[in-house]
């Protein structure tokens, strides 16, 4: 189960849009809500003589308290979901964000952030890191309000990876609320020998799971299978895509582009994501 759903806030218009999916996915699993305010202090550094140190200390305090002011706000703003409620305030260095996200992700049932797509709001090296580093799903989203995030149809893309083995499994408790699940393998044109025989054993396992999932083959289009994925979940009108992350090299995955890349930054739904 989801019972705790942690996302950082930053006092920006993007918090409004990681909050709307928060509530709903504490909505459907009566979750508490764990917010991480990462408040960057100044690198300053002191002179030698009094006057240095006494202005670094004044660059620090100022910072602390626009802290307290952007905190204030932020928990008034959680207050107003009418749930369980929790923000934990870090007052940091800018280089310490990524072990403090993916550290508090660790105990947390899943993190959601806005897709990655290069705006300040969301940093891409930030959700790396939590993706890579927390051994918790990332629920993302597209970077706009949605008017309600579903889970009615789910789509789970299958490779038989020990990735997407990891992102099904997160992904059972959204599972069980769905009325429409699909395994999705994508075939090579013609389909190599092993990969015909994916999908069967995943449909089997969410079926021992209660879950009634069916079984999509579908062809690779212009030999891109991130862009194929997308494809079929707009034809399968999905509300979720469901993936594994990085199933080869990730140096290869961003030097050239490939499936996780592509989902990751295109996807036009919540995309459900583990390593």
């Amino acid at each position: 189960m989801i019972k705790d759903v942690m996302l950082r806030l930053d006092g920006t218009a993007a918090d409004e849009v990681r909050l709307a999916a928060v509530n709903d996915i504490a909505e459907l699993f009566d979750s508490q809500v764990i917010g991480l305010f990462l408040n960057v202090l100044p690198v300053v550094i002191a002179a030698e003589d009094g006057i240095g140190a006494a202005r670094a200390a004044e660059l620090l305090q100022a910072a602390r308290e626009a802290g307290d002011k952007v905190e204030a706000r932020l928990r008034e703003r959680l207050n107003r979901l009418q749930k369980p409620v929790e923000l934990r305030r870090f007052d940091i260095l800018s280089d310490a964000a990524e072990n403090v996200v993916t550290r508090e992700a660790r105990a947390a049932d899943t993190f959601v952030a806005l897709r990655p797509n290069g705006a300040p709001q969301e940093p891409e090296h930030l959700v790396e890191s939590v993706l890579f580093g927390s051994g918790r799903h990332l629920f993302l989203l597209p970077n706009r309000r949605p008017a309600k995030t579903m889970f009615k149809r789910i789509m789970l893309a299958w490779n038989g990876s020990r990735e997407s083995a990891r992102a099904l499994v997160e992904a059972l408790p959204y599972l069980h609320h769905a009325t429409e699940a699909a395994v999705i393998v994508v075939d090579d044109e013609p389909p190599l020998e092993a990969k015909a025989m994916l999908g069967p054993d995943a449909v089997k396992h969410l079926k021992h799971h209660a879950v009634n999932a069916v079984l999509h083959r579908i062809r690779m289009r212009d030999n891109d299978v991130g862009m194929t994925l997308i494809a079929e979940a707009r034809r399968f009108k999905a509300d979720l895509i469901v993936m594994g992350a990085y199933g080869h090299s990730r140096v290869r995955e961003w030097l050239l582009g490939g499936a996780t890349y592509t989902v990751l930054h295109k996807a036009p739904i919540p995309l459900l994501i583990a390593h």
